[in-house]
């Protein structure tokens, strides 16, 4: 059985996935700094402001000032403001990406036949419910993989038993038993399969 508890410390598990959320939280703060901005000049596109820098009286509309001051001024803030974003971004994907990625790898292991795989999530990570479904999946599926490898079995034993009888000792009654039995093995196993729907051959 995989356990795979471990701490991950690369955090771009998932490039394309994580990148393409990081340029989404990235640009959902431009746009909602331009729609604010956008509303501000409305708001006060009748008005006038005045600025006083380096001995130098400006009167100008009240947009175009706020905008300039804010770009010439407070760059570094912008930028820091940019960067901190990203990494939160990356910080937050990171905890989805991990988990789908982990998923992905228990659901191929799957699809190769290895049902002894359990999934680990760390504590923040999101996707807990799922992966606790598909472990319950694995182990449901484990164990009736199981009971039908055990009465397969025993079928053969008996079909076995059935073989080594010689023709002269058989009799009807230990034929109608073995029937029964293999009748009665082969009825456990319909019972396990038949709890699967599965697709149209």
């Amino acid at each position: 059985m995989t356990r795979n508890r471990y701490k991950r410390r690369n955090y771009f598990i998932k490039k394309n996935f994580q990148g393409k959320l990081i340029l989404g939280y990235f640009l959902f703060m431009v746009v909602g700094c331009l729609v604010f901005a956008v509303i501000l000049t409305l708001l006060s596109a009748d008005s006038m402001t005045m600025t006083y820098q380096n001995n130098d009286l400006r009167l100008g509309q009240t947009p175009f000032i706020l905008i300039k001051e804010l770009v010439t001024a407070h760059w570094i803030f912008i930028v820091l403001g940019s960067a901190i974003v990203v990494v939160c971004a990356m910080f937050i994907t990171h905890r989805l990406a991990g988990p789908m990625f982990r998923l992905e790898r228990a659901v191929d292991n799957m699809v190769s036949g290895q049902l002894d795989d359990v999934v680990y999530l760390r504590e923040k990570d999101e996707g807990k419910e799922l992966a606790a479904k598909l472990n319950q999946f694995n182990s449901q599926l484990s164990k009736n993989i199981g009971e039908i490898r055990k009465r397969s079995k025993n079928i053969d034993d008996l079909l076995a038993q059935y073989s080594s009888i010689e023709q002269s000792e058989t009799t009807a009654e230990d034929c109608a038993s073995i029937q029964s039995s293999i009748a009665r093995q082969n009825k456990i196993i319909r019972e396990i399969v038949v709890t699967y729907q599965i697709l149209d051959e």
